[in-house]
């Protein structure tokens, strides 16, 4: 795992950490987390209604995943390759067709902002600048696809379920699907990506829970990630 990490050769762009602009100096993946050089990424939320409240979406990662394998994980996630030609939220529009097989109107993104994302292992040094989008789609799990083996299955969790799981562990059955077929499975902390509940990451759920109700029950949205 920690080869296959330091040693990555895709080129991302050096950002800087102080002011929070990208640099336009190119960097590989694989040294970007050698010496926590930092780079952008992009998350998108997808999120729907329920019949009481609103539903997230989590991919299950690839049991092969470098790191955090088989997890539950933000709907769409990626690095921002250097030299990427598509522009704003052609970033993410490319990684969602990747991962799940959507093809995102550009205008039904709502952009929330960027969010400085911090950690350090023995081996490693993460420094992301995230750029977080939101979407409202109801569409049915099957619809999805997962195309590039890095998605194994979506999940669709209940805001307030999650917003439990931030303080205290606890368990509930909810609506997936693995690629074939619509499954039930009860979920736990265990079961997600282990950041999800981090304290780093606390503001950024929290605003990305609220984030999603507005949009979904509202069509708006009022809050924003901090300014960098």
């Amino acid at each position: 795992m920690k080869d296959k990490i330091l040693n990555n050769k895709e080129l991302l762009e050096a950002w800087d950490w102080e002011s929070g602009k990208p640099t336009g100096v190119s960097i590989t993946r694989g040294e970007s987390y050698r010496t926590g050089t930092p780079h952008e990424g992009v998350h998108l939320w997808i999120a729907r209604k329920s019949a009481d409240d609103v539903e997230l979406l989590f991919q299950h990662r690839a049991k092969n995943k470098a790191l955090y394998p088989d997890c539950l994980d933000i709907t769409v996630g990626g690095h921002v390759t250097y030299g990427q030609d598509d522009a704003g939220k052609g970033k993410i529009r490319k990684e969602a067709m990747e991962e799940i097989g959507l093809d995102i109107d550009e205008l039904s993104l709502v952009d929330i902002g960027y969010s400085r994302f911090e950690e350090r292992t023995d081996f490693y040094h993460h420094r992301e600048f995230q750029h977080v989008y939101l979407l409202a789609d109801q569409r049915p799990l099957d619809s999805y696809k997962f195309n590039d083996g890095e998605v194994i299955g979506l999940y669709a969790v209940p805001s307030r379920f999650l917003e439990s799981l931030m303080s205290v562990d606890s368990s509930l059955s909810v609506e997936g699907f693995d690629g074939i077929k619509i499954i039930r499975k009860n979920l736990t902390r265990k079961d997600f990506h282990p950041m999800i509940f981090d304290e780093r990451m606390k503001l950024y759920m929290t605003i990305v829970i609220q984030g999603v109700r507005e949009l979904v029950l509202t069509g708006k949205i009022n809050l924003l990630m901090p300014q960098l």
